[in-house]
């Protein structure tokens, strides 16, 4: 079995690789700018008798993308999942946001996704189903103040889950995760106090892990979600129910 993680340098992305080299998958481990984390993944791998290899791409170019593709192509014939897991949430109030930078967000979260899984949907389709997860947000249901940049794209990314899971069936099964706050780089700046205050309002009292977030993903991408397709599972300690 085969997996293209993209975002795996680090955080959820990361932890999903790990997951699933452990489940068996051979990963290919993209990265945009952190090459050397790439590298300590694709080593701790093979140091546990997997076998992984990185590759670089900056998402919210289209000539990256097609790069990238070529590159799992030209080692993989058939590719079993594919986990779009890129993506940063800088935080910018509205009226400071410029237009350039509401573009980019969806280049990198949406546009670049959507071509990634066009130019590999024939290596897919050969694994008879493929599987594609997307790695949504909780904001795409109740949207970030400083942020809405992030959360709009998030909020597309669930309308193409939805959309390629339609049309893409029986071939492809398309799922998507909703994570809540999790204990990764994006929560690093806070403090103590706003670190309790999050807490205080998860029902299970504490931050999730990005190790959780990847278990949810590596049974999305296994026969045991074998019926599942347009889904999405909210990986959020009840912060959002429903």
């Amino acid at each position: 079995m085969r997996a293209l993680v993209t975002g795996a340098s680090e955080g959820i992305g990361r932890a999903t690789a790990l997951r699933l080299a452990a489940d068996g998958f051979e990963v290919a481990v993209h990265y945009r700018s952190h090459q050397e984390d790439a590298d300590a993944v694709v080593a701790s791998i093979r140091a546990a008798g997997g076998s992984a290899f990185a590759v670089g791409a900056d998402l919210a170019h289209r000539e990256d993308v097609s790069r990238l593709a070529e590159a799992v192509r030209g080692r993989w014939e058939v590719v079993d999942a594919l986990v779009h897991n890129a993506g940063a949430y800088p935080r910018v109030g509205f009226a400071d946001l410029s237009p350039d930078a509401f573009e980019e967000c969806f280049r990198t979260h949406v546009f670049g996704p959507a071509e990634l899984t066009r130019q590999l949907l024939p290596n897919l389709s050969r694994a008879n189903p493929g599987r594609i997860v997307f790695v949504s947000s909780v904001l795409a249901y109740q949207g970030s103040a400083r942020g809405s940049h992030y959360a709009a794209a998030k909020a597309a990314v669930l309308g193409l889950t939805h959309s390629l899971a339609r049309e893409l069936a029986p071939a492809v099964r398309v799922n998507a995760v909703a994570p809540g706050s999790i204990d990764t780089a994006v929560l690093a700046g806070d403090t103590p106090e706003r670190r309790a205050e999050r807490e205080r309002v998860i029902p299970l009292g504490r931050v999730g892990r990005a190790e959780e977030v990847a278990a949810t993903i590596a049974f999305l991408v296994s026969d045991g979600s074998s019926y599942l397709t347009g889904t999405t599972i909210a990986v959020n300690g009840g912060l959002r129910i429903g």
